[in-house]
């Protein structure tokens, strides 16, 4: 929705941007939602003395332009699951506590909302509905890919944005935006500033540009020294963007606006990886320089893997270190959007982590299963190997047995190795996968006593 009244665009911009300020040394872990258990919030938070996360990540669900925890969980009134449950008690608990979270919107995988959307009113509406759930006064925009290429879903998104902010201010209310960019140590790509400069452009308040200083490309990158040079080479373009949207920034309004957002560990990129000793460089050259944000991907990766080194994982660095030793080198940036968290490393925390403490609950057709959610059905205890709704626990390979009656044999079924079966009285346990086999002594099954 383009406004044609030039005095009141001046003044909305200009209200905008005075309230977008918020000096502070911020540090926000993201914490991948979707990861199973749910992260419980309150419980990381207080031991570790973690003041704010930023939640990851809010796409498109499949219905279109509905907000979503991961594509697979659908936000919104009147919606109830388990994983809606974790998260919500999370935070609450959290808030409790005196801790506070962002939302991430976007992320690399999924359709952006900004995609899904295709005008200003329904996008704002999306938003909105994520807003009042959570009862933000933060949100973060992770646009990557394509969608950085997209200049008419970036104009939308930003106006959405911005109506929100306004209406927002109206009630007295300020929301707080970041955006999330990968970068290079030259700086933001041309996709990049696509991103930047629709934000400017559509006047948007945003408090900080947050790089991805990971997956540079090239093996050997000395990982501290790429993010900070990505950190300066932002600032800069930051310097030339608003000078030339005609706004000129103070060097310290301007690095107040730079965020660095490092992937802990081993990268997705072969032959990087970012140490502690880089968390320790990248740390004081941001106090130095006084970056408002420091972030990492993510806190779930924030401990050590049984095995040292490999392929990047999602739930462990793949370097040697205790149980949270980045964040604790983070958290030197130690301001807090709450009221303030006080460590106690006692705490047992408040919430459930996605069990309700109820254990498994019966399947559902209708509910949607994330990987390691547990379900009961015909009296056995089945977990979700990957995302599934409306698959028949033991009729669909989703679903493995933890517990109860073997299942009988299915020839529409496969079977990874290990997973047992009932064929005519006996019990089969396959060695490798199998779809269509027919059970019997010899070859893919092996009876089982």
């Amino acid at each position: 929705m383009k406004r044609t009244i030039t005095k009141v665009l001046a003044a909305t911009a200009f209200s905008l941007a005075a309230m977008a300020s918020q000096a502070s040394n911020i540090y926000a872990p993201y914490v991948d939602m979707t990861e199973w258990p749910t992260p419980i919030l309150d419980k990381i938070g207080v031991q570790q003395g973690i003041q704010q996360f930023t939640l990851a990540f809010v796409v498109a669900g499949s219905g279109g332009c509905v907000p979503s925890w991961g594509g697979v969980q659908a936000i919104g009134p009147g919606i109830s699951s388990d994983l809606l449950t974790a998260i919500s008690g999370g935070i609450t608990n959290y808030r409790a506590k005196g801790g506070e979270v962002a939302v991430s919107f976007g992320g690399a995988n999924g359709t952006p909302l900004m995609q899904a959307c295709t005008d200003v009113p329904s996008l704002q509406a999306a938003f909105q509905t994520v807003v009042d759930t959570y009862s933000l006064a933060h949100i973060d925009f992770d646009i990557e890919g394509s969608s950085q290429d997209d200049l008419a879903a970036l104009a939308r998104n930003f106006q959405a944005v911005t109506q929100l902010q306004t209406a927002m201010a109206a009630k007295g209310k300020t929301l707080h935006v970041t955006l999330t960019l990968p970068v290079l140590a030259s700086g933001l790509t041309g996709e990049g500033m696509n991103v930047l400069n629709a934000a400017i452009q559509n006047h948007t308040a945003f408090d900080v540009v947050n790089v991805m200083a990971m997956d540079y490309g090239p093996s050997g990158v000395e990982m501290g020294q790429a993010a900070i040079q990505a950190a300066q080479s932002l600032y800069a373009q930051l310097d030339t963007a608003f000078k030339a949207a005609g706004q000129t920034k103070t060097s310290a309004q301007l690095w107040q606006m730079v965020g660095v957002t490092p992937m802990i560990g081993v990268n997705d990129t072969q032959g990087e990886t970012f140490t502690l000793d880089d968390a320790q460089t990248v740390t004081n050259t941001g106090i130095a320089n006084n970056y408002g944000l420091l972030s990492n991907w993510s806190a779930g990766r924030d401990v050590a893997c049984a095995t040292p080194g490999g392929s990047a994982s999602s739930s462990c660095s793949g370097v040697a270190q205790t149980p949270y030793q980045f964040a604790s080198i983070f958290e030197r940036f130690a301001d807090h959007w709450g009221s303030g968290v006080t460590k106690d490393p006692s705490y047992g925390g408040g919430s459930s982590g996605g069990t309700g403490g109820s254990g498994a609950a019966p399947w559902s057709a209708s509910q949607v299963y994330t990987a390691g959610m547990q379900v009961t059905y015909q009296g056995s205890t089945y977990q979700a190997q990957w995302w599934t709704q409306g698959d028949v626990p033991g009729q669909s390979s989703v679903w493995k047995l933890v517990s109860g009656a073997t299942p009988n044999w299915s020839a529409s079924v496969a079977y990874s190795g290990g997973s047992c079966v009932m064929y005519q009285g006996a019990k089969y346990c396959a060695q490798w996968w199998t779809q269509g086999n027919v059970p019997s002594d010899g070859g893919v099954w092996v009876k089982s006593n």
